[in-house]
């Protein structure tokens, strides 16, 4: 019996003395984030421009508006990202960008201006429950924006990021003929804080 009580304590003592000392420690977890500006726009899809209508008066040539509001004609639309719901946004520009003719025979006398560089351009931009709008020269700048508009205007649903899909119209209103070609023209959204 004193043998077990020896033994006992023998492997009592051991096991504290052998034991490894419990020692406090941390760690730091670190958190970052990288905020970027108010909002931020996602790549455009480009709107389809498309003659309104009227007959045309020569071949190839059309007088009248081509519009993406017209039938057959596409809105450009772009999303944007916000971090905070107060964001606006406004039409700052819409401008001519190029005519690329699609008849082999169209051959405008050195130092013409483009066909359709010198049209009148109507922009407008939606989201649900809200527009703003843009009028003036294709030649860009100098134009008249309308007032900016809130990118939520309505209440965004609880739990939804604050991700807005804006739609973009465009009517060109020629003063001369529309030559047969491909015309581009470029609407410019901004952030108005």
């Amino acid at each position: 019996m004193i043998r077990r009580l020896v033994l006992s304590g023998f492997v009592l003592a051991g096991a504290v003395a052998f034991s490894p000392n419990v020692l406090a420690q941390s760690v730091d977890v670190i958190f970052e984030g990288n905020i970027g500006e108010e909002c931020s726009f996602a790549t455009p899809v480009p709107g389809v421009l498309v003659y309104r209508g009227g007959p045309p008066t020569g071949p190839g040539s059309l007088i009248g508006e081509i519009t993406s509001d017209a039938p057959g004609g596409v809105s450009g639309t772009v999303e944007v990202s916000c971090n905070t719901p107060g964001a606006d946004i406004q039409i700052s520009d819409a401008r001519f960008v190029s005519f690329t003719p699609t008849n082999p025979e169209f051959d405008p006398p050195p130092g013409a201006i483009p066909p359709g560089s010198d049209a009148f351009l109507d922009a407008r931009a939606t989201v649900p429950g809200a527009e703003t709008y843009y009028s003036g020269s294709a030649g860009g700048g100098g134009g008249s924006p309308g007032p900016s508009m809130p990118i939520f205007p309505l209440p965004p649903n609880p739990g939804d990021g604050l991700r807005q899909t804006v739609e973009v119209d465009l009517g060109v209103d020629n003063t001369g003929l529309f030559e047969a070609g491909i015309y581009q023209y470029a609407v410019t959204l901004t952030i108005v804080p």
